[in-house]
């Protein structure tokens, strides 16, 4: 009788470990494969971000999954397209918890702007780890424990873009950015660092997303004479309308913006509209991840394909050493330093955020990118 009684707690005991284990994972005992939520923009005006996202994730869980996986078992993306709209954001993040069932989810892409799925985060315990957002503006109302951001940390932008500004000879300058979270918590910061610097901000002119007629702001730009314009817009109609714009009304006009210009600078529709655009940019000290993804997938990695590559890898390094539940991910992430391809050396502080690496100024330059000068 003592031993069947024995027997008995132990069978409970072992399906309670089952039951907590699959409670963290989400996912049923005895299956072969881990499985990894990624919420990407596949449609709308934010694809082009959402499918290298999507392209660098799988690269970096085929290469783990080549060299063995997690422990013997291959990882699995589970991939939801959020369309690039807030409602589609909360129901694709929704079924990956609710009906997949994962602890971890890659994205979602410009978490800053669709944030209405950040509390499902913290109501879940999910991580979530965007590669294309900002943590400042995400977190701008809430420190959302469990959602972290391997894009680059907008004070450092800000800091290092005024930096460049002044090294130019600049005094004057007028900001004409996207009335969007990423943007105007970009501003805010931008707005701190003049503080600090010689130079005066002339205007702040806000415009709506998608824009396309810049030509009254344009025109109020000119009237001011500043020395430096510094822009921002997301949507590729309205950059390449106010760039078009831009060369008609005020060509002689110095500019200056972030990294992802980067990306259209070799586009046959944006020939000569980039010229001698100024931005900073992290100095990637891997070049060997653009040849693998263009390998793999027949085109250059552009906008945040590195970021999302160093996320996934984050996620598969934490889940390696066991950490199989949302809670020692999160730990994991805040407690370890990642080698990326993006930064470099580089680790999450308090707020989730990616801290690493240096910054370069670029210029385009008939239709290359240079290197001015480190910024230091």
């Amino acid at each position: 009788m003592k031993r069947v009684w024995i027997g008995t707690v132990v069978i409970i005991t072992v399906v309670a470990v089952i039951a907590i284990f699959n409670n963290y994972t989400g996912q049923a005992a005895g299956e072969k494969t881990v499985r990894i939520g990624g919420a990407f923009a596949l449609s709308g005006f934010g694809s082009g971000w959402g499918e290298v996202e999507r392209n660098a994730a799988i690269l970096a869980i085929e290469e783990a999954n080549g060299n063995g996986g997690i422990n013997g078992r291959k990882i699995e993306l589970i991939v939801e397209d959020i369309a690039s709209s807030n409602t589609k954001t909360v129901s694709a993040v929704s079924k990956l918890i609710n009906v997949d069932k994962v602890g971890v989810i890659l994205g979602p892409s410009w978490l800053d702007t669709f944030n209405s799925a950040s509390p499902l985060s913290d109501e879940n315990k999910v991580v979530m780890i965007t590669p294309s957002a900002s943590i400042t503006a995400i977190k701008s109302e809430k420190n959302y424990s469990y959602i972290f951001s391997t894009w680059y940390s907008p004070d450092r932008e800000a800091e290092a873009l005024v930096k460049y500004i002044e090294k130019m000879g600049a005094k004057r300058v007028v900001f004409i950015f996207q009335d969007d979270p990423y943007w105007q918590d970009l501003t805010g910061y931008l707005k701190t660092q003049l503080k600090l610097s010689n130079l005066e901000l002339r205007e702040d002119f806000k415009i709506k997303p998608e824009e396309t007629d810049f030509r009254t702001v344009l025109l109020k730009t000119k009237s001011l004479q500043p020395d430096a314009i510094v822009f921002g817009t997301t949507g590729e109609q309205s950059l390449l309308s106010f760039l078009q714009q831009r060369a008609v009304i005020y060509p002689e006009s110095m500019l200056f913006t972030m990294t992802y210009i980067e990306e259209f600078a070799f586009k046959d529709n944006y020939k000569g509209l980039l010229e001698n655009v100024n931005y900073p940019s992290p100095q990637q000290p891997d070049s060997n991840f653009s040849e693998k993804y263009e390998k793999r997938f027949g085109k250059k990695p552009v906008f945040s394909a590195s970021n999302s590559y160093d996320a996934a890898n984050m996620i598969i390094a934490a889940m390696k050493e066991g950490n199989m539940d949302a809670e020692s991910i999160r730990t994991y992430l805040l407690t370890k330093t990642f080698t990326t391809i993006t930064f470099g050396e580089a680790r999450f502080d308090e707020n989730g955020g990616l801290v690493g690496g240096n910054f370069v100024n670029k210029r385009v330059k008939n239709n290359t990118i240079e290197i001015v000068a480190e910024n230091t």
